[in-house]
């Protein structure tokens, strides 16, 4: 092994370690790695099984994990590890051999605090050097099969600063690294062809991906884009949820936004408990992703029919779906964000609930606040998708009516497109803003 390079490397990347009187017990880093675009193809290869039953030897399996910031390939036979790891965005690769849980020859695991990566090996002469030179002693990780079935290969990179050693079952594997210039180092030790009783390889390949929902644990967990879990109020798929701070979504239990009360159903969706408001809700959502902003559209049949609004003529006709009649709402050809300036009851902005309309851009614009932070409306800077809200519609200039029925965050910034460069709300949020002008359709 080159250790004088390896040594005195540094890197920021955190890997994981353990108690050296505890084999495989470590506790996985707590800051998140950056999550690359594309995942590293799995290249360890799950060695030849037998049936246990036909042999007293008690083995486990042996799990291969990838850190896309580093470029170190982890090994652990601690299932809880390797889960810690994917979380924090370590990339599963499945499998990568058996290990005799019990063997005359055992493994011994390194950390080198400078460079932040792993290094085992069988010998304790190698161990004791490295650790004389700072590397840190993490214990036994596992144990080489005696009987020497199957071969682990090891290979070095001459160049890396961190996961400078790689470890295969696999033939081909090795030799694209060798050809890559990675350097051949023989065998490290023996795996065995015998398969562990507890295998979870199954489970531990359900990686989590982003904007997906997960059960950890028995609690509700609702990813981001950036397969973080999301907390506090979060609008996904046409519902408003809340969650705490670890992540939970919540449940048949009330929540506060703006000093007012909501129900949070036994699915966890928000609702104000009034069958008007969350009718006219219920009926604008169908229109998300589906709608494309049309000045003056909304008034007639035939614009309706074609799904085409404005902010004024969308939010009338939320309401009117619900049965609020035309001696509340106004005519309906004649409706603007002026008129509904004046419908319902004023409140203030800081007391807003679910169902209200508000006004934005010296009453330019007006939208129906859902709660927690969101609103829906018809906007040429809407953000809207068919599957999830958080991907903005880009748009060319703010006369080009671009966008269309989505569901916006208060603190969005309206418009990030160079073309609008010049435009007064350019990088202003819709907080930012807003007129308090708020108007109560229902009380």
């Amino acid at each position: 092994m080159s250790d004088e390079a390896r040594v005195s490397a540094s890197s920021e990347v955190q890997s994981p370690s353990i108690d050296s009187e505890t084999p495989n017990g470590s506790s996985a880093p707590k800051n998140e790695l950056q999550e690359q675009n594309d995942a590293t193809e799995p290249s360890s290869q799950k060695p030849q099984r037998i049936l246990r039953a036909t042999v007293q030897v008690t083995t486990q399996a042996m799990y291969r994990l990838y850190n896309p910031n580093s470029g170190e390939h982890f090994y652990t036979a601690n299932a809880g590890e390797a889960k810690n790891l994917i979380l924090a965005g370590w990339y599963y690769e499945g499998v990568g051999w058996f290990a005799p849980e019990k063997s005359s020859t055992p493994v011994y695991r390194l950390y080198n605090p400078n460079a932040g990566d792993h290094h085992f090996t069988t010998l304790a002469a190698e161990k004791d050097m490295l650790t004389k030179v700072g590397w840190r002693y993490e214990g036994i990780g596992w144990y080489s099969d005696d009987a020497q079935t199957v071969k682990l290969l090891r290979a070095y990179n001459p160049n890396a600063q961190a996961g400078s050693h790689n470890y295969t079952t696999n033939g081909l594997e090795q030799a694209l690294l060798i050809k890559a210039g990675w350097r051949d180092e023989g065998t490290a030790w023996f795996g065995s062809n015998i398969e562990p009783l507890d295998n979870q390889d199954v489970q531990l390949g359900q990686t989590y991906r982003p904007n997906t929902w997960y059960t950890v644990d028995g609690q509700k967990k609702h990813t981001d884009q950036n397969k973080n879990w999301q907390t506090g109020f979060q609008w996904i798929s046409g519902q408003i949820y809340y969650f705490d701070s670890n992540g939970n979504m919540q449940a048949n239990k009330t929540v506060t936004d703006r000093g007012n009360t909501y129900q949070l159903k036994t699915d966890g969706t928000l609702t104000s408990g009034n069958a008007t408001i969350e009718k006219a809700i219920s009926s604008g959502m169908t229109k998300v992703g589906n709608s494309p902003y049309v000045l003056g559209g909304g008034r007639t049949s035939e614009s309706i029919a074609a799904n085409q609004f404005d902010c004024s003529s969308f939010t009338y006709w939320m309401y009117q779906q619900a049965g609020v009649s035309q001696s509340v709402l106004g005519v309906q050809s004649a409706t603007t964000t002026w008129t509904q300036a004046k419908v319902g009851r004023a409140v203030s902005f800081a007391s807003m609930k679910r169902g209200d309309i508000f006004m934005m851009s010296n009453i330019g614009h007006v939208g129906l606040y859902l709660g927690g932070g969101y609103f829906i409306h018809s906007s040429p800077n809407a953000k809207f998708s068919t599957v999830y809200g958080g991907q903005a519609q880009p748009n060319v200039t703010v006369t080009g009516y671009y966008g269309g029925v989505g569901v916006s965050r208060m603190s969005d910034v309206i418009s990030r497109d160079p073309a609008d460069g010049k435009h007064e709300y350019t990088y202003k949020t819709w907080e930012q803003i807003q007129n308090n002008v708020v108007r109560r359709i229902v009380q």
